[in-house]
């Protein structure tokens, strides 16, 4: 009887052994779960790392990977989320939000191909309707000239985001750059409503008045010159209160580029209209910042 009870105690050993180790793996990953969940990323981290230690790689998902690479760059560790992304790869699992976090672990290194590709990848798998995933791409074609993938990404952007003033920004910088200039019209004075002291959208508009004005009194110049009649005359009159309105358009602009950012870089906008409006002492001012 009793070497019956010894051998009953070994069996029962030997079954709770058995069964103890997946129910500790099992509490480890949720701890990590939970850990997460109350925003302990450190504590979650560590549990995770035990539940792979104690795990063979073979019967951990690639969804677990996934998951505590998430939680890895929650807690600041960059590389151990990246090492931990490879593993969920190598196990042929992928969803959006591990591509985004990769984007954004590449974005920190300033690794700009690395980030794009994984910005691409999400919307060559999962769609477009990203809007994270979109204003960086806009962004990032933006800064790279790829003005033509800038101008698609603009076009899958939902109202609002079309009307964030940093997406503004960049879809305004890429139309600059494509020469569209009545679109660069309507955007400067959207930003502007937005942002009144926005530099861009103020130059923009002082250049757009000032040149128009400046180009017009040079065309009509050489055209009296070249035949100095009185009824060229009396259109050239006609023409030069034109050039004065637009100079007069221009000068709020350049007035608050000039406060915004005192300069050379204003100061001959400046000194050449007050020239034209025959203002010798706001001439001289501006003249002196030219030196």
């Amino acid at each position: 009887m009793a070497k019956n009870k010894l051998l009953w105690g070994a069996v029962m050993a030997i079954f709770l052994a058995s069964c103890g180790a997946p129910k500790v793996l099992t509490t480890q990953k949720t701890e990590a779960t939970n850990f997460e969940a109350t925003g302990n990323y450190s504590q979650a981290l560590a549990a995770w790392a035990s539940y792979f230690d104690a795990t063979a790689i073979e019967e951990v998902a690639g969804s677990d990977f996934a998951q505590a690479a998430k939680t890895a760059f929650k807690a600041d560790n960059a590389a151990q989320a990246i090492s931990w992304f490879d593993q969920a790869r190598y196990k042929n699992y992928a969803d959006a939000e591990m591509y985004q976090t990769l984007a954004a672990i590449y974005q920190q290194q300033d690794n700009l191909s690395k980030e794009l590709s994984s910005l691409e990848y999400i919307t060559e798998n999962y769609g477009t309707d990203n809007d994270e995933v979109n204003a960086r791409l806009l962004a990032i074609y933006t800064e790279i000239d790829a003005n033509d993938k800038a101008l698609a990404v603009w076009e899958t952007m939902d109202s609002a985001s079309k009307n964030s003033e940093a997406n503004l920004d960049n879809y305004f910088a890429v139309n600059r750059a494509l020469e569209n200039e009545a679109v660069c019209d309507s955007l400067a004075e959207v930003l502007l409503e937005k942002n009144p002291e926005h530099l861009e959208a103020l130059e923009w508009n002082a250049k757009k008045y000032y040149w128009a004005g400046q180009n017009r009194y040079e065309r009509e110049m050489a055209k009296y010159n070249a035949n100095k009649t009185r009824k060229n005359y009396n259109t050239l009159l006609k023409e030069l209160d034109l050039v004065t309105a637009d100079f007069k358009k221009a000068l709020p602009y350049l007035n608050k580029l000039w406060k915004l950012n005192p300069g050379k870089e204003y100061a001959g906008y400046l000194a050449n209209i007050y020239a034209r409006f025959g203002d010798e002492d706001k001439t001289e001012y501006y003249k002196n910042y030219m030196k």
